[in-house]
């Protein structure tokens, strides 16, 4: 089984580094093993709003999808990201 997503995002404050800044990890058996995703750049959503791909990566099988986003080096008016949404595919 595999698991893809796609975020979108808003740098409200300087700019995220993704797979450093912003982080992403997917599960497929209720959290009991979760996989880090390998985001890349997606071009821009809307107007200051930018989309992040995770190509499918293998996760354990399962009924029960879940993602967790994570967020490093934030700091109050240098580095603020913002997620706007997440879409998983599986």
């Amino acid at each position: 089984s595999s698991v893809g997503a796609v975020l979108t995002y808003t740098n409200n404050a300087g700019t995220a580094t993704l797979n450093t800044d912003i982080v992403c990890q997917v599960s497929a058996d209720g959290g009991s093993n979760y996989s880090t995703c390998v985001l890349a750049a997606g071009g821009t959503f809307s107007t200051g709003i930018l989309q992040a791909i995770a190509p499918e990566i293998a996760v354990t099988a399962g009924t029960s999808i879940q993602y967790k986003i994570s967020f490093a080096n934030q700091a109050s008016g240098s580095k603020e990201t913002r997620i706007n949404g997440v879409s998983l595919m599986y």
